[in-house]
This record gives structure tokens, C-alpha cells and sequence, in this order.
């Protein structure tokens, strides 16, 4: 037996991460930006979240600003509303993940891979 609604929220689940792959796709053709990693975390990956929730994604890439403000200008994108995307380099995660950060954390427990490798 398929219930409606349960079919309904698995469809916007796929749409919400379909838009994260995209997102991710789209940094991806920047010039001098390598994606190496997209993982949508927060209340997408872990199914409870509702019509105003956005979608959360930590991007791992290379060649980005290590400026923090100017790095904030790639998780906005007039293309991708509802998109929040957080990024930063593998050395950070690797130092984010050494000091047990809630959003590395996350990533690795919870995190749903829309773009590379785990």
C-alpha cells in the first residue's frame, strides 16, 4: 500500500536534493573553482523538514577566497533560492572534523552526496 503524502515528501526530498546536485554543478563551471565534494546536510538529508526549510550544502572545494566575505558570495546565487550552501577547502574539513565541528559532524553522519566522493 503507498500512502499519498509519504510519496508527495519522498518527491520533494528528491527535488530538494536535485537542486542541491545542481547548485554544486553549477559552481563547478566557475572559473579556477574545483568542487571536489557537495553533501546537502541539515533538515533535507535528515527527511524532517517542511515547506520554509532551505537547503543546507556543504561544498569541499579547492580555489575559492580565503577571504570569508568574499566566500560568502558563492553560497548565494540568484539561480538557487532556497539554496545555503557553506564552503570550504579539505584542509578545512579535515581541521573541522579533527576539532568535532557539528556541521562536519553532520556531513559524515547524516550528509546525502550530491556531488563527488564521500
Amino acid at each position: 500500500m503507498t500512502i499519498p503524502v509519504l510519496v508527495e515528501r519522498r518527491q520533494a526530498r528528491h527535488a530538494m536534493i536535485a537542486r542541491a546536485r545542481a547548485y554544486c554543478a553549477e559552481l563547478a563551471l566557475r572559473p579556477g573553482i574545483e568542487v571536489q565534494r557537495g553533501i546537502v546536510v541539515g533538515s533535507v538529508a535528515r527527511g524532517d523538514f517542511n515547506k520554509w526549510s532551505d537547503i543546507d550544502v556543504l561544498v569541499v572545494a579547492s580555489g575559492v577566497p580565503d577571504d570569508n566575505r568574499a566566500r560568502a558570495f558563492l553560497s548565494v546565487d540568484e539561480a538557487f533560492p532556497g539554496v545555503q550552501a557553506v564552503v570550504w577547502t579539505e584542509d578545512e574539513l579535515v581541521r573541522r572534523r579533527a576539532r568535532n565541528d557539528p556541521l562536519a559532524r553532520e556531513a559524515d553522519g547524516v550528509g546525502v552526496v550530491v556531488w563527488g566522493d564521500a
